[in-house]
Formats: C-alpha cells, sequence, structure tokens
C-alpha cells in the first residue's frame, strides 16, 4: 500500500480492476490522497486486497469501481437497445462474461458503451462496499478527451491510455469521435500499426493538424513515445489534473482513474 500519513476523515475511493492489476486511488474532492497498484489475479485475491483498504480507510465515504480498459462495443443507443449481448458477440465473439452498458451524449446522438464484465468483481466490491457505484473507465475516458478537444478547438487527436495488459486507443477528427478500441497487442508496434490503420479508414494521412496524447503504464521518455514521434509532430504525455497529496513519481499511470473526480 503507498505510504503517507493520512488523516482519519471523511473521502471516497476509487478502484479499477483490470483482473490482474487493482489500481486505487483515494481523493478528496479533486485532492488525491494516496494511490497504488497491486498484483490481484483472482476474485479470491481481489477479496482480500479490498479488506485491507476497508480496514485501512475506515472513514470512506463513497466508492465508485470500474473495470480497468475492458473490451467493449460501440454503438448508437436506438441500435443496442435490447440487444447487447447480440452486439458484444458480434463485436468481441461470444463469451460467458456479462455484458454491461453505459451510456452517453457526449458523442452526439446517445450511444452506449458495452463492456465485458469481470467474473466476480462487482459482488466482491459490494460486500464490502453495497453503496458503491459501477462506473466506465473507458466511457470516461472517451468522454474527457472530446471534451478536451472541442473546448481547445484541436482539429485532430489520438488518445492512447496505456495499461499493464491493454491498451484502449482513440481517434478523434473536428470534435466528434471515430474510432476506439482496446487491444492487447501492446508490444512492439502494435498500437501504431492499429493507431495508423484507423486513420486510413477515415482518410486522415494527410492533411489534418493531429496531436498524440498519452497516458498511463510508459515514460515519458520512453520507446513508444519516440516511434509515434516519428510520425507525428505533437506528441505528449497527459498528466492528471488534480491536486496531489504527494505527487507520485509517474501520475501518468493514474491519468485514467483520475479523470472519475471529483469522487463524491
Amino acid at each position: 500500500m503507498a505510504t503517507g500519513e493520512i488523516k482519519s476523515e471523511a473521502s471516497s475511493l476509487l478502484l479499477a480492476w483490470s483482473g490482474n492489476h487493482l489500481q486505487w486511488l483515494q481523493c478528496r474532492n479533486l485532492t488525491v490522497l494516496r494511490c497504488d497498484t497491486l498484483p490481484v489475479n483472482d476474485a479470491e485475491g481481489l477479496g482480500k486486497a479490498l479488506a485491507e483498504l476497508k480496514s485501512g480507510f475506515p472513514a470512506i465515504q463513497s466508492v465508485q469501481f470500474a473495470s480497468n480498459l475492458p473490451y467493449f462495443s460501440l454503438a448508437p443507443a436506438r441500435v443496442s437497445a435490447g440487444m447487447e449481448e447480440a452486439l458484444q458477440a458480434l463485436h468481441l465473439g461470444t463469451d460467458e462474461a456479462d455484458s454491461l452498458p453505459f451510456y452517453t451524449e457526449a458523442f452526439g446522438e446517445e450511444a452506449a458503451l458495452i463492456e465485458r464484465d469481470i467474473a466476480g468483481y462487482q459482488k466482491q466490491v459490494e460486500a464490502f462496499w453495497p453503496q458503491a457505484k459501477r462506473v466506465s473507465i473507458a466511457l470516461v475516458f472517451l468522454e474527457t478527451v472530446i471534451l478536451e478537444t472541442r473546448k481547445h478547438d484541436k482539429p485532430g487527436c489520438i488518445a492512447v491510455h496505456i495499461g499493464h495488459e491493454r491498451a484502449l486507443m482513440s481517434l478523434f477528427a473536428n470534435g466528434q469521435l471515430l474510432w476506439s478500441m482496446t487491444t492487447d497487442d501492446i508490444a512492439g508496434d502494435g498500437i501504431l500499426y492499429h493507431v495508423v490503420n484507423a486513420m486510413k479508414r477515415h482518410e486522415l494521412e494527410d492533411g489534418l493538424d493531429m496531436e498524440v496524447w498519452f497516458s498511463g503504464q510508459l515514460d515519458e521518455e520512453g520507446e513508444l513515445v519516440q516511434r509515434f514521434g516519428r510520425f507525428f509532430e505533437r506528441v505528449m504525455v497527459k498528466k492528471p489534473s488534480v491536486e496531489w497529496a504527494e505527487e507520485p513519481q509517474a501520475a501518468q499511470h493514474w491519468n485514467a482513474l483520475a479523470n472519475l473526480l471529483p469522487c463524491e
């Protein structure tokens, strides 16, 4: 667990589990008090980790939890209503995991982002915090990016968040979300390959002022950033716009989870 003494005052807890790693963040309004990432690869291990958090933070007043960089489908709500399982099977293949729909109007007409659930996750969290709220870290990430591109009038943007096992990739142009997907092909040139192919399909190879925003488990001077720098003039690593009780060494690791702030 992350170090640092924090007074036992009311605060909130954000959780994101990938099925192999649990990322948590304790916050009060827009201030991050503590954060950490734990190796947790099954429901039993998750229960033990949550029990430690419960005993360590007795004054938690609200909890939000999300699947960390899940596989998902994105479709207009008018198309997906009542067809969530079929759409998930069409896009991701058949799987015994449940589908979880989340809805937004940030991209124009109402859309549904349908996630593939992690078995046992919700049951474990609600055993410790029955009031916990399920949210979509993928949807909030995409909403945050599109709002920022519109606010600052960015013609084109590639936003990528890297996790331990997967990466969430997205492509925006002229205030619209054009493409997004989760991939486990994060070694080598996998991410660059997916992004370039998406740009070609949308005929964006030439003439559009494009920025690349990275966050997650990567270094500012790392190999992935350098590779994209050979093809794009502006490549940057985004860090959370929050207050830190003690800023971690690599704040960009927490960007997607910190998008859920304010916690209350």
